[in-house]
Protein backbone atom coordinates (compact mmCIF):
# COMPACT_ATOMS: atom_id res chain seq x y z
CA UNK A 1 0.00 0.00 0.00
CA UNK A 2 1.33 3.38 -1.02
CA UNK A 3 1.30 6.11 1.64
CA UNK A 4 0.51 9.66 0.61
CA UNK A 5 1.13 12.49 3.07
CA UNK A 6 -1.29 15.41 3.02
CA UNK A 7 0.30 18.74 3.94
CA UNK A 8 -1.52 21.74 5.42
CA UNK A 9 -1.11 23.61 2.11
CA UNK A 10 -3.20 20.82 0.48
CA UNK A 11 -0.20 19.31 -1.30
CA UNK A 12 0.02 15.53 -1.52
CA UNK A 13 3.39 13.80 -1.17
CA UNK A 14 3.98 10.25 -2.41
CA UNK A 15 6.35 8.69 0.10
CA UNK A 16 7.12 5.76 -2.21
CA UNK A 17 8.25 7.85 -5.18
CA UNK A 18 9.49 10.79 -3.12
CA UNK A 19 7.64 13.61 -4.88
CA UNK A 20 4.44 15.62 -4.82
CA UNK A 21 1.44 14.25 -6.74
CA UNK A 22 -1.85 15.56 -8.02
CA UNK A 23 -5.33 14.11 -7.59
CA UNK A 24 -5.15 13.12 -11.26
CA UNK A 25 -1.91 11.20 -10.65
CA UNK A 26 -3.48 9.43 -7.67
CA UNK A 27 -6.48 8.46 -9.82
CA UNK A 28 -4.09 6.99 -12.39
CA UNK A 29 -2.31 4.97 -9.69
CA UNK A 30 -5.61 3.62 -8.42
CA UNK A 31 -6.68 2.65 -11.95
CA UNK A 32 -3.42 0.70 -12.26
CA UNK A 33 -4.46 -1.30 -9.20
CA UNK A 34 -2.43 0.57 -6.59
CA UNK A 35 -3.86 0.81 -3.08
CA UNK A 36 -3.30 4.18 -1.44
CA UNK A 37 -3.57 5.50 2.08
CA UNK A 38 -3.61 9.25 2.66
CA UNK A 39 -2.58 10.58 6.07
CA UNK A 40 -2.35 14.09 7.44
CA UNK A 41 1.33 14.89 7.91
CA UNK A 42 0.79 16.77 11.16
CA UNK A 43 -1.79 14.63 12.95
CA UNK A 44 -1.49 11.22 11.25
CA UNK A 45 -5.28 11.25 10.73
CA UNK A 46 -6.45 8.99 7.90
CA UNK A 47 -7.77 11.16 5.05
CA UNK A 48 -8.09 8.42 2.44
CA UNK A 49 -11.88 8.56 2.06
CA UNK A 50 -11.83 12.35 1.80
CA UNK A 51 -9.18 12.35 -0.92
CA UNK A 52 -10.95 9.57 -2.85
CA UNK A 53 -14.16 11.65 -2.72
CA UNK A 54 -12.19 14.65 -4.02
CA UNK A 55 -10.91 12.56 -6.93
CA UNK A 56 -14.45 11.51 -7.83
CA UNK A 57 -15.70 15.10 -7.51
CA UNK A 58 -12.95 16.48 -9.76
CA UNK A 59 -13.49 13.83 -12.40
CA UNK A 60 -17.26 14.30 -12.38
CA UNK A 61 -16.81 18.07 -12.59
CA UNK A 62 -14.72 17.77 -15.75
CA UNK A 63 -16.57 14.94 -17.44
CA UNK A 64 -19.58 13.35 -15.75
CA UNK A 65 -19.72 9.55 -15.92
CA UNK A 66 -21.73 8.54 -12.88
CA UNK A 67 -25.50 8.63 -12.99
CA UNK A 68 -27.12 10.75 -10.29
CA UNK A 69 -28.93 7.67 -8.97
CA UNK A 70 -25.59 5.97 -8.27
CA UNK A 71 -24.34 9.02 -6.38
CA UNK A 72 -27.56 9.08 -4.35
CA UNK A 73 -26.94 5.44 -3.37
CA UNK A 74 -23.37 6.17 -2.34
CA UNK A 75 -24.53 9.01 -0.10
CA UNK A 76 -27.34 6.91 1.36
CA UNK A 77 -24.95 4.03 2.08
CA UNK A 78 -22.65 6.37 3.96
CA UNK A 79 -25.24 7.32 6.56
CA UNK A 80 -24.28 6.75 10.14
CA UNK A 81 -27.27 5.39 12.10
Amino acid sequence: MRTIKHYSNRKLYDTTEGHYVTLRALAALIRQGEEIRVVDKETGRDLTATVLAQIIFEEERHQPHLPAAALHRVIQAGRIP
